[in-house]
């Protein structure tokens, strides 16, 4: 009896792990389009409140606008 039970949930502890590494993985993917997502929301908003002149972000809440071209 002991025997069927370990063949039995050694499988099942295999495909559980195998599950959950593969999402992790997944996962790691995910942040790398998110932070392509925040950058163009960022630039966007730039460009509106510069009025289409040159900016640049000092930091990441800091947004200065040039009145010429660098």
């Amino acid at each position: 009896m002991k025997v069927v039970i370990v063949w039995t949930l050694g499988p099942l502890i295999a495909f559980g792990m195998a599950a959950v590494a593969g999402t992790t993985y997944e996962d790691r993917a995910e942040p790398e389009e998110l932070q392509r997502q925040a950058q163009h929301s960022r630039d966007f908003a730039a460009r509106k409140v510069c009025q289409g002149q040159a900016f640049e972000w000092a930091d990441d809440k800091t947004l200065v606008c040039f009145k010429e071209r660098p």
